[in-house]
């Protein structure tokens, strides 16, 4: 039993001494790491101050455009063609068989000259007897006056050989007349566009064939526009003109719009005069830009810049403490990336127009150089 009390009384002394120690391990490992936090603190607090000196705001750098009135164009864009006001075909009075081409094509020819003949055979032969016919009778005529003259002879015999003596004058100048019905002649001035008949070709009037002659100091562009364009397209008009082919540019002016919508295409057509111009053909493709809508005094923007919120439009604008709002306007027309602004913005107001799409309302901004 004693020896029992003993060993139990060494067993509590160690224990005791080994509680001591661990306790004694904890509180220097607390120490330190409340030593190791007052070192964080310290740091947090140094950083805190420095960051709180720096701590500037950093504006978005944005470009702007200053609100001033400038003109809005919306053009019309549309296709069509050069066209020869003065494109004719000659072609005879009468019918008959060639018997002479006079002209080939590209040759300049001017109103009234002959391009070609008919064969009048029995024509020319019948004033090769009507002439002898008319020797004759002035012969007659000639020596009844002599007689007359020498008062030989009755006023009667005078007055028939007078007669009959004109009658064939008469007679030949229609035959004349007649023959200039188998001449084919130039109904316009130009150039010789084509020769659609050969010698010996047998020809009418009113034939769709013949020598077409093209005249290129009357030229109009011919446009046909959809038929909602009706109320906007006028006579007077400004209109640009591009001609691909020529890598060219004409500026003019609508001369006349149709009145009647074609059923089929419905659309109708705006004829352009152009001016004279060795270049244009008949017939040569026409990219035509007419001015549908113009306003002088309006405010422009890119359309790309317009924010849409819901049903509304919306831009940026610079304000005068430098920050960024938003501000709703109203859409007018647009053509080719531009849109009108109808209303929302005022003279010299500062459009934010790049930059804008990192901003919220509020952001301060400057602009970049």
């Amino acid at each position: 039993m004693k020896q029992i009390a003993i060993i139990t009384l060494l067993a509590a002394i160690t224990l005791a001494s080994c509680g001591g120690k661990k306790t004694k391990d904890k509180n220097a490992q607390l120490a330190t790491l409340k030593k190791e936090l007052q070192s964080k603190k310290d740091q947090i607090a140094i950083l805190e101050k420095e960051l709180g000196k720096n701590d500037t705001i950093v504006p978005v750098s944005v470009a702007i455009n200053s609100m001033t009135p400038t003109t809005f164009i919306n053009y019309i864009d549309v296709q069509g063609k050069v066209d020869a006001d003065n494109n004719q075909v000659a072609s005879p009075e009468m019918p008959g068989v060639i018997q002479n081409i006079f002209v080939h094509n590209g040759q300049y020819v001017n109103k009234g000259q002959v391009v070609a003949t008919l064969k009048a055979n029995v024509l020319n032969d019948g004033m090769a007897e009507l002439d002898q016919q008319i020797s004759f009778a002035k012969t007659i005529y000639d020596k009844q006056k002599r007689l007359w003259d020498q008062e030989i002879g009755t006023e009667v015999q005078l007055l028939s050989a007078k007669n009959n003596f004109e009658a064939l004058i008469r007679k030949r100048t229609t035959l004349t007349t007649q023959k200039t019905m188998y001449n084919i002649v130039a109904p316009i001035s130009g150039v010789v566009d084509a020769v659609d008949i050969k010698q010996g070709s047998a020809v009418s009037p009113g034939m769709p064939i013949g020598i077409r002659i093209v005249s290129n100091s009357a030229l109009k562009v011919k446009a046909e526009i959809a038929e909602n364009y009706g109320a906007r397209v006028q006579g007077g008009d400004q209109v640009m003109l591009i001609f691909p082919d020529l890598n060219d540019t004409m500026i003019a002016k609508v001369g006349y719009v149709t009145k009647v919508i074609n059923p089929i295409s419905r659309t109708f057509t705006a004829e352009i005069p152009v001016a004279q111009n060795g270049k244009l053909r008949p017939n040569m493709i026409v990219k035509a830009r007419i001015v549908g809508y113009r306003n002088d005094r309006a405010f422009v923007l890119p359309a790309g810049i317009i924010q849409k919120i819901g049903a509304e439009d919306y831009v940026y604008v610079m304000e005068e403490d430098g920050t960024a709002k938003l501000k709703p306007v109203t859409l007018g027309e647009s053509y080719l990336g531009k849109v009108e602004i109808l209303s929302g913005l005022t003279l010299g107001e500062k459009v934010i127009t790049n930059g804008y799409a990192d901003l919220n309302e509020g952001d301060h901004v400057q602009v970049a150089n």
